[in-house]
């Protein structure tokens, strides 16, 4: 298409995610103003050092002056680089310079994204996150536009591919700690993997998510968090036994005007629909009031799975065809979420006579035993009790809980997990 117009990106950031973002604009670009009539190109890119190898990006646009990527002509700008600052007074500088923003920066969207949101909407620009959340699936896009006329009563899912990685290397065989140490050697986890395996990166997600489904802001520190540090390989074989799989699920539900969200571990059914999520993959299952339920799966992290979503929010606003931007005019208020009575306990044994006095404490405090599964050592000796339990107050769990510790049965954190219906 000879008469394309022109649209130019000022690049923040070009690492995994930015990196791919060149490498995909680069490949695609006769393909995107084919299809779109705008010939998109890069101004200026900013990174931290300019003498490190980049392959397929063109050194002369390379600087370490962030003004020169914002104040160099560019129609919008693409913030890449995460953390809270410099990024939030980068994007700030930008849209107080009536430029268009897309970020991924999920930490800074989560603390901050009502407030931005905001700014865009004064200065009369769009705002795109897409790759906020979920990487390469169309989660935001699917709120903000293919859903915007229900009535939305939950969200479930897997946010983060690094918890689901390791989950899916222990159903194969793997303790946690060699399931991590593949993780990071494959690159789906940080050398400090604390934000994913405690669950603070899907808590993050999980809060970006609910603004948009449930039409408000949501307090920080609203989130009721667990990882998945605990969890043993014994605990996802003795799962497995009884037809559930341990999974690191964020659910987000509306309770009449409050919301309640919740990340942490739960035994699924096989059956469920994200049972068989596998690996980095994420899945978001929504609920909705016309729509039903309907899931959205793929890739949730990567190079180019999330430039493809920093992408689709670029070609968006430079085609005018973005929705308007949804600023919450509410403040949410939350409340503990409902769960089930049932939950799955394991525990590290040392001694043989824990196998008998822990099912025994259990049932002292008023907590109804169910079934027990003990696994033992190459020996024969028994190191793990897998329990699953009816605890109808919640309080009885917890000092039965500090009982067994006090007295010394288990070894180290039990593995407290709840199993879903």
């Amino acid at each position: 298409m000879s008469d394309a117009r022109q649209y130019k990106i000022g690049l923040l950031g070009c690492g995994t995610v930015g990196g791919g973002l060149v490498e995909l604009v680069n490949r695609n670009r006769s393909l995107i103003r084919e299809r779109t009539g705008v010939d998109l190109t890069f101004t200026r890119i900013l990174v931290r050092n300019l003498d490190r190898e980049r392959p397929g990006v063109d050194r002369n646009l390379l600087t370490v002056h962030p003004e020169k990527v914002i104040n160099n002509g560019c129609d919008i700008v693409v913030e890449l680089i995460g953390g809270l600052e410099p990024a939030r007074g980068f994007i700030r500088n930008a849209l107080s310079r009536h430029k268009h923003v897309v970020t991924a920066n999920k930490a800074l969207l989560a603390l901050d994204g009502s407030s931005l949101l905001g700014a865009a909407a004064r200065e009369g620009v769009q705002f795109g996150f897409e790759a906020s959340v979920c990487g390469g699936i169309p989660i935001i896009h699917a709120l903000q536009n293919g859903l915007r006329g229900n009535k939305i009563h939950s969200i479930t899912g897997i946010l983060n591919g690094t918890c689901n990685y390791i989950l899916s290397r222990m159903e194969d065989g793997f303790d946690f700690a060699d399931a991590l140490r593949e993780a990071q050697q494959k690159g789906f986890a940080e050398s400090d993997p604390s934000l994913d395996i405690d669950g603070d990166d899907a808590a993050q997600k999980l809060k970006i998510l609910s603004e948009l489904a449930f039409d408000g802001s949501i307090g920080s520190g609203s989130v009721e968090t667990r990882g998945i540090r605990e969890i043993k390989a014994g605990d996802v074989l003795n799962a497995s036994r009884h037809g559930y799989v341990i999974k690191h699920i964020a659910i987000a539900e509306a309770r009449e005007e409050r919301v309640s969200l919740r990340v942490g571990p739960a035994l699924l059914p096989k059956s469920h629909q994200l049972a068989a999520v596998r690996d980095e993959n994420n899945a978001v299952l929504v609920n909705a009031d016309a729509a039903g339920e309907v899931l959205f799966y793929g890739k949730g992290a990567g190079s180019l799975p999330s430039a493809s979503a920093v992408l689709s929010d670029v070609i968006e606003i430079a085609t005018q065809r973005k929705a308007d931007l949804r600023v919450p005019t509410r403040s949410l208020d939350t409340v503990q979420g409902k769960e089930g009575n049932r939950s799955y306990l394991g525990f590290t044994v040392a001694h043989a006579n824990a196998v008998f006095s822990i099912p025994s404490m259990l049932e002292s405090c008023g907590v109804s035993v169910i079934s027990s599964d003990v696994s033992s050592d190459n020996a024969g000796k028994p190191n793990h009790i897998g329990i699953f339990a009816d605890a109808p107050v919640k309080r009885a769990l917890r000092t039965a809980l500090h009982s067994i510790s006090d007295l010394g049965l288990s070894q180290g954190k039990p593995t407290v997990v709840t199993v879903a219906c």
